[in-house]
Parts: structure tokens; C-alpha cells; sequence
């Protein structure tokens, strides 16, 4: 074999290789590209579930808020009247007053107690604050569960960002299965399912 004949065999393996080389990093780098792209698309995915959960949570939250502050009113409602209800009694047994006046107070305390059609009664206004405070309650409950899933979807977020720069396939599983963790506890929770 003359030289130049060997060069060029040597030239031509050395390109073989060069090309195999370039193939094999254009794939990896088209793998790594689909993966940061998937990852991409997850991470897009979560942040609006995050959002979709996030305002669940604040709606909760303020339903709780109003319910409270609403079994407050009728619960101070209900005290008022109770203690209009003592003052009239009171009065009502008073001897030194005139029959008809103390009639009459008495009657009056005795409606302060009666149902009404406007559910001011003293015993309709203690039914209704205490469904109120229950109604808040359950609503601080839900808050607490979009919370925890809210809380889930974020961890989910900072995974798949560690998952894309360990380029760990398995980080983006996982951060996946947290993901559906907290979206499946939304879910839970907007069911009435209470964690």
C-alpha cells in the first residue's frame, strides 16, 4: 500500500468516526432538547393549575371571613334582643307599674322570643349564626385543603426546575406525582372531602 493510499484510508476512518461523533451528539442533543421542552411544558401546565387551585383557596379563605364576620352579627343580633328580652321581663315585674304598661312589656319580650317571618327571632337568629360559624368553619377547612395542594403543585414547580438542570428524568417523575398529589387534593377538597 503506497502512502497516499493509506492516508487517504486513514483520512476516511477518521471522517467515519467524526461523523458517527456529530450523529450521536446531534441525538443527544435533540434528547436533551424533547426533555427540556416536556419539562417546559409541564412546568407551564402546573402554574396554571397553581392558579386555578390558588383561587380556590382565596375564594375559601374569604367565605370563611364572611361567614364568621355574618354569625358575629347574628350571634350580637341574638344579644341585643336577649338582653332587650331581660330589660322588658324585668320591667314587666315591676309592681310599682301601671297593669296595661306591664302587660304590654311582657307581651313584647315574649315576641322578641317567637319566631318571625324575618327569622329575627332570639331562638331563629342562635339556629342561624350557628350555621353560619358551621358554614365558615367548612370553608376554613376547604382553604386548608387547596392550601395543601397549592403547596404540592409549588413543590412540583421547583422540582421539575431541579430536574431540568440535573437533566434527571426521574426528579421530573417524581415532581409528576407530586403534581397529581396536589391537584387530586384540590379536587378532594372542592368535593367536600376534607383532608
Amino acid at each position: 500500500m503506497e502512502p497516499a493510499d493509506a492516508k487517504d484510508l486513514i483520512d476516511e476512518a477518521i471522517e467515519r468516526v467524526e461523523e458517527r461523533q456529530g450523529a450521536e451528539e446531534r441525538a443527544e442533543r435533540d434528547q436533551e432538547r424533547r426533555f427540556r421542552d416536556r419539562v417546559s411544558l409541564m412546568v407551564g401546565g402546573f402554574a396554571v393549575a397553581l392558579a386555578i387551585v390558588h383561587m380556590a383557596a382565596a375564594g375559601a379563605q374569604r367565605e370563611s371571613l364572611l361567614k364568621g364576620i355574618e354569625a358575629s352579627d347574628a350571634f350580637a343580633y341574638m344579644q341585643a334582643k336577649i338582653v332587650r328580652e331581660t330589660v322588658l321581663k324585668t320591667a314587666a315585674a315591676e309592681t310599682g307599674a301601671a297593669p296595661a304598661d306591664r302587660e304590654g312589656w311582657r307581651k313584647e319580650a315574649v315576641r322578641l322570643r317567637r319566631p318571625d317571618a324575618a327569622g329575627h327571632g332570639i331562638g331563629q337568629l342562635e339556629a342561624a349564626g350557628a350555621s353560619q360559624r358551621a358554614a365558615g368553619e367548612r370553608a376554613a377547612r376547604s382553604g386548608e385543603g387547596y392550601e395543601l395542594g397549592e403547596t404540592a403543585l409549588q413543590m412540583a414547580i421547583v422540582l421539575l426546575s431541579i430536574a431540568m438542570v440535573a437533566r434527571s428524568r426521574w426528579i421530573a417523575i417524581g415532581a409528576a406525582a407530586v403534581a397529581g398529589l396536589g391537584v387530586a387534593t384540590a379536587i378532594a377538597t372542592s368535593a367536600g372531602i376534607f383532608l
